[in-house]
């Protein structure tokens, strides 16, 4: 029996292919990789995942060559906002393709981008749907904005143009408003966005008192990497987070799943930091306004005693409009104190709860820990004070820097007076 090479056996398997398939067929599948080559052409693997399982039931090899690839990229990006890149669903024309040393391949034709944009409008329809079913797609937005923004936590990266705008727009404003900004770094492009960012917010998370809000901002970057902030993950992570998050991740036409789940979404990190500008300067009026209006007030009080008084001295007798002329002098004294005796007042209180504030945080069962302490609790979770309320035989848990210890009491000795 006579033996086929390797090569001979291969262009029996390609006769058969293309006699078998002559045909352009249309097929949809995920790009699962995909790069430019040598002379514009491109390479790629398409794959079809169970919908189940998410396991890859069929895969082939694509290639565009590059007379195609030119034509069929800068339409794609027209229609789509997208570039072919891994992670998307696309519908290939393709020819089937067999080469006795390469195996088997696809050919690509021609490519519908409407098939991609609908699959994009699907996938963030299906998370949106998945927000408000779990009852969360408005959690941060009913968050209170903090009367003052002053200490901000920035999600970016380090390296982003996006990040230098936003700090030096808000760090060097004309009115001379201070802030405190504590980047957090990121990944802002690639399919690490999503975890990126999640572990990011969740650092901020675990110190929430030392913020008033947070801002996640891209600066730069095409269009097309928008897709990879459509996450569900990262959504519930911004719907959840106990600060307000401000977006401006996106462009003009662009809007992601985050910026539809934030407290406030703006375009840009230049517009979150105008943002929060005028959010301060609006509080800003507002306290000069007030502290206007006091003097007013006591201005017109004073108008008012006068009045009064004027309309008593002529039905009082001559002691009686002596009293009150007493009074009224009283009076204007206490107006031209009033003020600063309210400022006084304020400054005086807010140093008694700054005191009160300290004291409560001495007094934390946490730092005594912390310090080597201990705290004995009673089966019954009540704390043990004297010796006499254990028993032999009884179980007590003592509570550590760090957890806690179960112990059983063998013996109970009195101290010796």
């Amino acid at each position: 029996m006579q033996a086929l090479s390797l090569y001979e056996l291969n262009s029996i398997v390609r006769s058969f292919i293309e006699e078998g398939a002559e045909e352009n067929y249309w097929v949809q599948g995920e790009l699962l990789e995909g790069r430019e080559g040598q002379g514009g052409h491109f390479y790629g693997e398409l794959v079809e995942k169970s919908e189940l399982t998410g396991t890859i039931v069929a895969r082939a090899r694509i290639t565009i060559w590059a007379r195609v690839y030119y034509m069929l990229s800068m339409r794609f990006h027209e229609e789509t906002g997208q570039r072919l890149r891994p992670g998307i669903k696309v519908l290939l024309k393709v020819k089937v393709s067999f080469s006795e040393l390469y195996g088997y391949s696809l050919n690509v034709l021609d490519i519908d981008g409407t098939y991609t944009l609908g699959d994009m409008a699907r996938r963030r329809q299906e998370i949106l749907q998945r927000l408000e079913q779990d009852g969360i797609i408005d959690d941060n937005k009913t968050l209170s904005m903090p009367t003052m923004l002053k200490r901000i936590a920035v999600v970016s990266s380090p390296t982003a143009a996006g990040y230098g705008d936003f700090s030096r727009q808000l760090l060097e404003n004309e009115w001379g408003l201070s802030f405190r900004v504590k980047l957090f770094p990121a990944i802002m492009q690639g399919q690490q966005v999503p975890e990126s960012i999640t572990s990011a917010l969740l650092q901020i998370a675990d110190e929430a008192d030392k913020w008033d809000a947070v801002v996640i901002i891209r600066g730069g970057g095409a269009t097309s990497d928008l897709i990879d902030y459509d996450s569900y993950y990262l959504a519930a992570c911004i719907a959840q987070h106990p600060l307000p998050v401000i977006t401006g991740v996106g462009h003009d036409r662009d809007q992601t799943v985050p910026d539809m789940v934030a407290h406030t979404s703006v375009k840009t990190p230049t517009a979150a930091a105008a943002f929060i500008l005028e959010h301060q300067l609006a509080h800003l009026s507002l306290l000069q306004d007030l502290q206007q209006r006091i003097p007013q007030a006591a201005h017109s009080c004073l108008q008012q005693a006068q009045h009064r008084f004027g309309l008593l001295c002529h039905r009082l007798p001559t002691g009686a409009t002596f009293m009150l002329q007493k009074e009224l002098q009283r009076m204007k004294h206490l107006s031209a104190f009033l003020p600063r005796f309210a400022q006084t007042s304020l400054v005086r209180e807010t140093h008694r709860l700054e005191l009160l504030e300290h004291r409560l945080k001495a007094s934390d069962p946490n730092l005594l820990l912390k310090r080597g302490y201990s705290i004995t609790l009673s089966p019954d979770g009540e704390i043990i004070t004297d010796v006499s309320m254990i028993r032999p035989g009884e179980r007590i848990v003592t509570r550590l820097q760090g957890g806690e210890v179960t112990s059983e009491v063998k013996l109970v000795s009195k101290n010796k007076i």
